[in-house]
């Protein structure tokens, strides 16, 4: 069995006679007949059923039929990749963005990733606490998108474009307080402090937003944490974009006792290692985040 025969095959039933199928192969009547008596010897069955008007299949010419479809897809594909790759074209393209980037900044560039590199796999990552960048450091991605300040350079040879602003906000459910206003520090200390789970950067430590004395429990995924925050088990930080819901329905309330940072705002960036080189596809990426002149 050959690729040839089986698109001989797909032509003839598509069209229905040899002939039609000869004219959209360019070959000959003769050739396309043969093609499919040899394929038919081969496996000892007949695959075109030739008593009618048109040629159709058989039985057991259909089932083969099917498969031959799905063959003749994969060869598509695998032409396809190899024009792309053979374009100097990546193959993988791995990102990861950390929780409080709004989810909005990023999905219409890979949209738009999809639509013009589809031939290219793109894992996505989704990281809390730094994570995407502890990720780029260990090279273990190509981008990485994560809140960001000027002395985040001492961690690696890192180049950062900044892509928008971040905000956190100290929340928790109002039945935690019993509705009652939180005011002092004292007052948060009497509940659960829910925390992300620290990254391996140095400049992360588990002192980070946190209030001593108080009883704390983690978690590494921070949907997890948000669903912690709503059943009223503590209290703790969450992007502004992922409680902007809860927020607006009452089910979450923001604290602002004194003495406490209870709204973090900063910078969020595209970051890349400065010794890589980024592919095509990787570049595009970080081209669609570069603002126009």
């Amino acid at each position: 069995m050959t690729l040839e025969q089986l698109q001989t095959l797909n032509s003839i039933v598509l069209h229905g006679s040899l002939k039609s199928a000869a004219e959209a192969l360019h070959k000959t009547q003769p050739a396309l007949s043969m093609a499919i008596k040899k394929l038919e010897a081969e496996y000892g069955f007949e695959i075109l059923d030739r008593t009618g008007y048109r040629l159709g299949l058989t039985a057991p010419g259909k089932a083969f039929y099917q498969k031959a479809q799905e063959l003749l897809l994969n060869a598509e594909q695998l032409h396809s990749l190899g024009q792309h790759l053979a374009s100097g074209n990546e193959a993988l393209v791995r990102l990861a963005y950390d929780a409080v980037c709004p989810h909005n900044l990023i999905f219409n560039v890979l949209k738009k990733c999809q639509y013009e590199y589809p031939q290219t796999e793109l894992h996505v990552f989704g990281e809390s606490r730094f994570g995407a960048l502890e990720l780029l450091q260990k090279a273990e991605i190509d981008l990485a998108i994560s809140p960001w300040w000027p002395t985040f350079h001492g961690v690696g040879d890192f180049q950062a474009l900044k892509i928008g602003t971040f905000e956190i906000l100290l929340v928790a459910a109002p039945q935690l307080f019993n509705g009652q206003a939180v005011t002092n520090i004292d007052q948060l200390k009497s509940e659960v402090n829910l925390v992300s789970e620290e990254s391996e950067l140095r400049f992360d430590s588990e002192n980070l937003m946190l209030i001593k004395g108080a009883c704390k429990w983690k978690t590494r995924d921070m949907q997890t944490l948000k669903q912690m925050l709503l059943s009223g088990l503590g209290w703790g930080y969450i992007p502004r974009h992922l409680a902007e819901q809860e927020l607006k329905e009452g089910r979450l309330v923001p604290l602002t006792p004194q003495g406490l940072d209870f709204s973090i705002q900063g910078e969020l960036c595209l970051v890349r290692r400065e010794e890589s080189t980024l592919g095509p596809v990787a570049s595009m990426i970080w081209q669609s985040f570069v603002p126009p002149l």
